[in-house]
């Protein structure tokens, strides 16, 4: 009865403590243009005139944007699941803004001067539970 009691308490330890701690996030990368093969990818376009776009309820993804030197970048989160996350990277692949995770990533606006010209990477990460996103970015 005894061992019955304790394999029933660490299963029940074990689950919350999978619920309750965050998940490492998948925008999290030192460097994201290694992971550009094994994830998907979306080129962000702006539609004819326009200078920013909504992504909406997204999942985890890798969105591509082509932007020149000197303009400026505006990301915006609009919405994040509890397990959400976003990450700006530049044309190095390296990070450029913090990460927005979780509630207290929501509403969070990030804006750069951009320094080079090339293609600039917004990862998402929808957590293991599929926590949708949404952000807004603008070039001007």
């Amino acid at each position: 009865m005894k061992h019955l009691l304790i394999a029933s308490f660490s299963t029940l330890l074990f689950t919350a403590g999978a619920y309750v701690l965050p998940a490492p996030s998948m925008a999290q990368f030192a460097n994201v243009k290694q992971h550009l093969n094994s994830l998907s990818t979306s080129r962000i376009a702006f539609a004819r005139g326009k200078s920013s776009t909504t992504i909406e309820n997204a999942e985890n993804n890798i969105y591509i944007l082509r932007a020149k030197a000197g303009q400026t970048l505006t990301l915006k989160v609009n919405s994040l699941g509890a397990r959400a996350s976003v990450t700006l990277y530049g044309v190095n692949g390296k990070p450029l803004s913090p990460v927005f995770a979780g509630a207290d990533g929501e509403g969070k606006t990030f804006r750069l001067r951009l320094a080079n010209t090339g293609d600039y990477y917004i990862v998402g990460g929808s957590g293991p539970s599929n926590h949708l996103y949404d952000f807004t970015v603008s070039i001007k």
